[in-house]
């Protein structure tokens, strides 16, 4: 099987803690893949890693074969991220933060916009399309970037935590597009 995410003695460094130390782990493309552990263990460190939010001290890490360190824009490209902490625009509407997410990936602004409305259906966000996104509860904020990080059809899913604060009921439907979308992308 193809790897799609490969990370060969990977170590980072925060301060004069040690996060990850010679870490070394493959993922195969359309596969999910399940990080777990301890607060503070470097679940999260791994996924900034992945998207290039933050760099690692060694190692080599790759995207579907293209090392992550000289083929950035390329590799962040291929990924679909939902943070932990809500990183949304509140001066932009909930249509916005979706499809300038697809945009920034290569969407045309019409396509964006198309799939900013499909994934807003498919997440029953439609009565919020009109409200201040900064006064909606945590749950739906987090639909919006799960949204988000769908919104260019990504082959990589890097999703931390991702039904945290969701109502039951959110909880499903977001479940259920992963279980649909298993096959075709890989899933952290």
């Amino acid at each position: 099987m193809e790897a799609s995410i490969t990370f060969k003695t990977v170590g980072k460094k925060i301060g004069k803690n040690t996060i990850l130390a010679d870490l070394s782990f493959g993922v195969e493309k359309g596969s999910n893949f399940v990080i777990i552990g301890e607060n503070g263990s470097g679940k999260s460190m791994i996924l900034k890693l992945l998207i290039g939010l933050i760099e690692k001290d060694r190692g080599a890490i790759y995207i579907h074969g293209q090392d992550i360190s000289t083929r950035g824009t390329e590799t962040r490209s291929k990924c679909g991220y939902m943070p932990q902490i809500i990183n949304l625009d509140f001066d932009l509407n909930i249509i916005e933060n979706i499809s300038l997410y697809a945009q920034l990936n290569g969407f045309n602004r019409t396509n964006a916009e198309k799939s900013a409305l499909h994934w807003i259906e498919l997440l029953g966000l439609e009565q919020y399309i009109a409200k201040d996104i900064r006064r909606l509860s945590f749950g739906v904020q987090r639909k919006i970037l799960f949204a988000r990080a769908l919104s260019h059809d990504p082959e990589v899913l890097l999703l931390d935590d991702p039904t945290t604060g969701m109502d039951p009921h959110s909880r499903d439907i977001v479940w259920n597009i992963l279980d649909k979308l298993q096959n075709d992308k890989t899933i952290i």
